[in-house]
Formats: C-alpha cells, sequence, structure tokens
C-alpha cells in the first residue's frame, strides 16, 4: 500500500490541477461568464479565466480555451490583467484572462474547462491546471432570422460614401466608388454579414474583399468592416442603385432595428452622335489625301505604337490579376492546413473577389457549411479535415471552371435586380 500511495505522489505533478477555491491551495482557478443569463444569438458574452497563486506568481501561465460547436471565441488581449485576493486569510497574486465568445445559434452550451499550463520562472512548463465547465443558455429574440449572422449590439453605425459625389455629370464608360462602413459594439467585423449589391441593366459592379478592423480596449471590443464596391456606366440614362440593410438586435431596447445606406439615382448622358459635315463631303477625295499623306503615315504609325503598347499593357494586367489570384489562393491553401474557420474564412473571401460570376456562385454553394459552422452554429464544430476537403472542392472549382487558371481576372459582380 505504501508503494502505491508513493507511486501516485511522484505522479501527481503530471495531473491537472482540482480547480478549486479553497483557502490553502497553491494555485486556484476559477471560470465565469457575463451576463450569467438572459444572452440572445449573436451577443458578446465575456469569459473570465481567473489563475491565483499562492506566494507570489512564478511567471503568468498560459491559457487557452478549448472550440465549442456554435461559438465564436476571440482573445483580442495580448496580456492578462494582474489581480490581488485574499482568500482564507492567505494572500494570493494572479492573472485574469478574457475571451470573447459569440454563440451563433439558440439553445444551452456547455463551455469545456479553460486549459491552464504553469511555468515556471525560466519558462518551463511545470504542471497543468483547468478551469470549470460552465453552462450558457441563449436565446433567439422574436423577429430575428438565426440562419443569418446575427449582430446584437447597443449601438451600431452604418455610413455610405461615394466618389466621385452621386449628384455630378456621368457619362457612358464613367465609374463611382461606394463605400460602405459599419461599426458596432462589442462585435467584431468578422461577424457581419456580407452585403449583397444588385445593380440593374446597364451597370456593372466590381466589389473588393471586405476590410476588416476590429480594436479592444480593455476588453471592450469595437469592430469595424468597410466595402467597397465601383459601378460603372455602360450606357446612359437613368440609373437606380438600390439601398443595401444590415439588420441588427437592440441590446438596449430589445427591439429589431436596421440600419441603411439608401443608394443612389444617377443620371448618365448617353454618348452623343457624330455627324459629318456636309462640307466636308463635298470636298475632292484625292485632293484632300494629297494635302494629308504625311500626317496620315505619322498618325497610322503612332496607332501601331499605341496598339502595341496596349497590347502589352492587357497582358501585363492579365499577368498581374493572375498572380493576385494565385496568391489569394496560395493563401487560402495556408489557411486549410489550420482548423480555424475564421482564418478560413477570412481567405475564402479575399479569393472569391477574384472570380467571374458562374465562380463565385459554385464556390459560395461549396462554403455553405463552412458558414454554418462559424455564423449559425452547426452541431459539427470545423476540423481540419474540414478544412482540407474544403479546399479541395475549390480547387476542383478553379480547374473546372476556368482552364486557363493562369489568365484569372477580376470580374464584374453584376446580379440583376429584380
Amino acid at each position: 500500500m505504501t508503494r502505491i500511495v508513493l507511486a501516485l505522489l511522484l505522479l501527481w505533478p503530471a495531473f491537472p490541477i482540482a480547480a478549486q477555491d479553497s483557502p490553502g491551495s497553491d494555485v486556484l482557478v476559477r471560470q465565469s461568464i457575463k451576463p450569467e443569463s438572459g444572452a440572445v444569438i449573436g451577443q458578446h458574452v465575456a469569459l473570465y479565466v481567473d489563475v491565483l497563486f499562492r506566494n507570489g506568481m512564478p511567471r503568468p501561465p498560459r491559457v487557452s480555451l478549448p472550440d465549442a460547436p456554435g461559438l465564436q471565441a476571440f482573445r483580442f488581449e495580448t496580456q492578462a490583467t494582474t489581480i490581488q485576493e485574499s482568500i482564507g486569510n492567505e494572500s494570493y497574486v494572479g492573472q485574469r484572462f478574457e475571451f470573447a465568445l459569440y454563440p451563433r445559434r439558440g439553445g444551452v452550451f456547455e463551455l469545456p474547462p479553460a486549459a491552464v499550463t504553469l511555468l515556471d520562472r525560466n519558462g518551463a512548463e511545470t504542471r497543468t491546471a483547468q478551469g470549470q465547465a460552465l453552462h450558457l443558455d441563449v436565446g433567439v429574440p422574436p423577429g430575428v432570422d438565426p440562419s443569418q449572422p446575427v449582430v446584437a449590439t447597443r449601438g451600431l453605425t452604418l455610413t455610405e460614401q461615394w466618389v466621385p459625389g452621386q449628384d455630378g455629370t456621368f457619362k457612358a464608360g464613367d465609374a463611382i466608388l461606394r463605400t460602405i462602413t459599419r461599426s458596432a459594439e462589442d462585435v467584431p467585423g468578422l461577424a457581419m454579414r456580407d452585403l449583397a449589391f444588385p445593380v440593374p441593366d446597364g451597370v456593372r459592379a466590381y466589389a473588393d474583399p471586405p476590410e476588416i478592423d476590429d480594436h479592444s480596449n480593455r476588453g471592450a471590443i469595437t469592430g469595424r468592416r468597410t466595402d467597397r464596391v465601383t459601378y460603372v456606366f455602360e450606357r446612359g440614362g437613368h440609373v437606380t442603385i438600390p439601398a443595401v440593410a444590415q439588420p441588427w438586435w437592440d441590446l438596449a431596447t430589445r427591439t429589431v432595428r436596421t440600419a441603411q445606406a439608401p443608394g443612389a439615382t444617377i443620371t448618365v448622358e448617353a454618348p452623343s452622335a457624330t455627324a459629318t459635315p456636309a462640307a466636308a463631303a463635298a470636298r475632292s477625295e484625292g485632293g484632300w489625301l494629297a494635302r494629308h499623306r504625311s500626317s496620315l503615315i505619322a498618325g497610322g504609325a503612332f496607332l501601331v505604337v499605341l496598339a502595341f503598347a496596349v497590347a502589352g499593357f492587357l497582358r501585363h494586367r492579365r499577368r498581374t490579376d493572375a498572380a493576385d489570384e494565385s496568391a489569394a489562393f496560395a493563401a487560402l491553401r495556408r489557411a486549410c492546413a489550420t482548423s480555424d474557420a475564421a482564418a478560413v474564412y477570412h481567405a475564402f473571401a479575399r479569393w472569391r473577389a477574384f472570380l467571374a460570376p458562374a465562380e463565385r456562385e459554385a464556390a459560395s454553394r461549396a462554403a455553405i457549411r463552412l458558414d454554418a459552422a462559424l455564423f449559425s452554429g452547426a452541431s459539427a464544430r470545423w476540423e481540419n479535415r474540414d478544412s482540407v476537403e474544403f479546399v479541395r472542392l475549390l480547387a476542383d472549382i478553379r480547374r473546372s471552371h476556368s482552364p486557363h487558371a493562369s489568365e484569372f481576372r477580376l470580374a464584374p459582380l453584376n446580379p440583376r435586380s429584380p
């Protein structure tokens, strides 16, 4: 019996430390959430992991949070907060680690214990500890569509900018840039839905990859997403560019609200018809050619040189666009070497912007499971094998829809308005 007890004592450092807030423990690990109840889909839920050491902390520990299906988890702070407490007449010092959780479906979630790795003063691992499993009950407010990414916040703004101004003078062949910026409290930009940009006949739309710019200040997250689309007018007339909307759940008023970019109505001048003057038609063709022979020769030579220059520019542009597409797909392959669904989605969105409408639609269909796992809370978590299968499907689409992959170009996104 003595030998068994001695063996267990020798093996004790290899087992996780029990997370008990009891006096006399060398290390205490506590796990809590805020709000404890009443959370709704899309709302920021703060998960706190406190790691406390009796008689001083030799070195800040490493803390990670296991994946939980249907939850997006972010950690924006690079440094934890130092805390001090007195427990049972004992003095403890340690750090608080904060994670931002975003539920993507309603129901009851079981939050797994946080994994804590303890380190000595030299940074070497000594043993492990863990927090406590918690339950999070998430509701779906009335009027909210849980199949789409839901934004739940106390404040959301949406601004729209046109360059040049929409009241300017436009002719067939001109373009205008539309920039839509959304900002929300306690919501990362990646959690905001993709906007649709339908256009009427006679207009083409070129969408850039979204720009995500998130900031955190003492645990308060501000998400910012910027979408840019360029409209090119192919002919004259009155053009109505539709509005776009971002619905969101107002945590303060407990109501569904909608932020909207109103769109614009733009007048495009038709190209003027060029008529040949009657007097010029009456001129003697032979005399006119004789007088302008040298000018015609010089002009013809200039046009030949210009044609070669334009052809060279187009070849360079195709090579540049192909290189950009190849680089984007290579970045997507690297992201798909992990099980990080958020990183995979971000790389996928950048690569998808290079595709023509048919390829874009096929790629979006292939990403249905990724969207569900990331935003709609699919029951199965996104794992490394899912990333491998996803990039394989996209590679097949890339080959089948574009046999000349080296000539990929930025193609127009030109859906027709109903």
